[in-house]
């Protein structure tokens, strides 16, 4: 299996046909957790997974070249939103 850009895949997809089972990487984006499946005998960047520098993750290529924000921080300012909506009377 490709390592993914000295990392190793954050899972295996088997994806199973006629010609039998198929073993690829799988790879979490850090900051939107979309699943980019590696297939065999390609390179993680030959499907877009990049190496954020913020946060030291793998990012799919959707999220590369957009900054770091991973999904923890993007969830906890969210909430925030939603607290501060509902003090003001404003959300549900």
């Amino acid at each position: 299996m490709p390592r993914l850009l000295s990392q190793k895949p954050g899972g295996v997809v088997e994806i199973s046909g006629p010609d039998g089972i198929v073993e690829m990487g799988a790879s979490t984006c850090a900051h939107c957790n979309r699943i980019t499946i590696v297939p065999p005998d390609s390179k993680a960047e030959d499907v877009g997974i990049a190496l954020c520098h913020g946060c030291m993750k793998l990012v799919c290529r959707h999220c590369t070249g957009l900054g770091c924000r991973p999904i923890e921080q993007w969830c906890e300012q969210q909430e925030a939103r939603g607290r501060m909506l509902r003090d003001m009377g404003l959300g549900p």
